[in-house]
């Protein structure tokens, strides 16, 4: 009788390798000098300094001084490399629960030090997203995240949609701004530099007939460097917070709501 192996979907396969649950038992003897932590060590290095389009497994085996081939005892493929590098690139500890319970500087205190491991290896904002973290560094700040918002009065599911939904809108403003910067950056200018040359051009063709609202902001000079302000960057992240309270804004309103309809005995929706 044979038995045939069952295939594994990609969440399963994930698990085993981020946390190492498919790799064979040590053997006796000495440890080999070249371990599967050095070698994605190795890839967020050369991705920090390079860009994430640099990391190849010839690169990487050459940052390390090993042949391509001594690479793939210790990591199957590019593709798993890049898995690995997405929860190494979240190593550091999360936030520690506040002693005050307050969850909005909670979750505000979570979002700013996700957006600094962002900061520090920028290219992990354009590694592709297939679902919810499952290896332990991410799930550490995937933890951290929802203790915040579950303290607002959200049940854990709402909970897990408003992280998912803030985690979502965080990465898309450091990817639009990396973009920005990068597309500054060849023209010789800045982000605040460009963000006023976009409204310059715009004057040559917006009407308040036409656009009477895209009128109505560049009268406003919102995207123009404010006087005094000779050090703003500009881009999507610098309005960052405003953004993020007005979230906060809503799901304390919502809960507020709901609690006041459970306690009129109405029976309102669950606060999700």
């Amino acid at each position: 009788m044979t038995t045939e192996q069952q295939p594994t979907n990609r969440t399963t396969r994930e698990v085993d390798l981020l946390w190492g649950l498919d790799r064979p038992a040590p053997r006796r003897g000495p440890r080999p000098k070249l371990s599967r932590e050095a070698v994605v060590a190795a890839a967020v290095a050369v991705a920090d300094t390079e860009g994430l389009e640099a990391v190849s497994m010839q690169r990487v085996a050459k940052e390390l001084g090993y042949t391509t081939m001594s690479l793939y005892r210790h990591v199957d493929s590019k593709e798993d490399m890049l898995v690995l590098m997405s929860d190494r690139a979240m190593d550091g500890t999360p936030p520690a629960p506040r002693p005050d319970r307050g969850w909005r500087a909670g979750v505000e205190e979570w979002v700013h030090e996700v957006m600094e491991v962002y900061r520090r290896h920028p290219w992990a904002i354009h590694l592709t997203v297939s679902g919810p973290p499952v290896g332990p560094n991410g799930l550490r700040w995937m933890e951290a995240g929802l203790r915040e918002i579950v303290r607002s009065g959200l049940d854990v599911g709402g909970a897990l949609q408003m992280l998912s939904m803030l985690s979502s809108l965080l990465r898309d403003t450091l990817r639009l701004e990396a973009d920005m910067a990068r597309a500054a950056g060849e023209a010789g200018s800045t982000m605040a530099e460009a963000e006023r040359d976009y409204s310059v051009g715009l004057r040559k063709v917006v009407t308040r007939e036409e656009f009477p609202t895209i009128a109505m902001m560049l009268e406003s000079a919102v995207l123009e460097e404010p006087p005094g302000r000779p050090d703003r960057l500009g881009g999507p992240a610098e309005g960052f917070g405003f953004s993020l309270h007005r979230v906060l804004d809503g799901i304390e309103v919502h809960v507020g709501r709901m609690r006041a309809e459970r306690e009129a005995g109405g029976g309102g929706e669950p606060a999700v």
